[in-house]
């Protein structure tokens, strides 16, 4: 005669091994990842802003930057941060990865600077990435006019 406890325990066990398995399938399934790019120049003092598409998620961001004088920018021409938006507090968040390698995590509770492409070396600063407006995800790329006299070229990709 067959045991029912054993019956139910089997059952039990079998839905518990179907949902383990259901949420294991979920959580490796590929995220569809997008990518959003921004082309613009700017004049020595000149700022532009942008906007970080989604909140309470991680966006990546990567800036070149170039002044077109036939020269390459040392340390790099590039600056890229992970950023985030608490959607309850709006403040942002981020790690932020300066042209010449150094990083640094921070948020906008304690300031607005992200990253910045120096001059030659820190502490001269060529362009920035900075905080504009937390609650609306606002970001903006400054270059200095202190620091450069010609155009700069910029490329900023977003991937959220």
């Amino acid at each position: 005669m067959p045991n029912p406890l054993r019956s139910i325990t089997t059952f039990a066990a079998a839905l518990c091994l179907i949902a383990l398995v259901g949420a294991a399938k979920a959580q490796n399934e590929p995220v569809n990842c997008r990518c959003q790019e921004i082309r613009f120049t700017l004049q020595p003092g000149g700022s532009h802003d942008f906007v970080v598409p989604i909140a309470q998620n991680p966006v990546r961001i990567e800036v070149s930057f170039t002044l077109n004088n036939g020269g390459t920018q040392e340390p790099s021409e590039l600056m890229y941060a992970v950023v985030n938006q608490d959607p309850s507090s709006k403040q942002m968040t981020w790690i932020g990865t300066n042209s010449d390698g150094s990083a640094s995590g921070s948020s906008s509770l304690k300031g607005a600077t992200i990253a910045r492409i120096f001059g030659g070396s820190a502490p001269t600063t060529n362009a920035s990435m900075n905080v504009a407006n937390a609650a609306t995800r606002t970001l903006s790329i400054e270059q200095n006019s202190s620091t450069t006299a010609k155009p700069g070229e910029y490329v900023v990709r977003l991937y959220f």
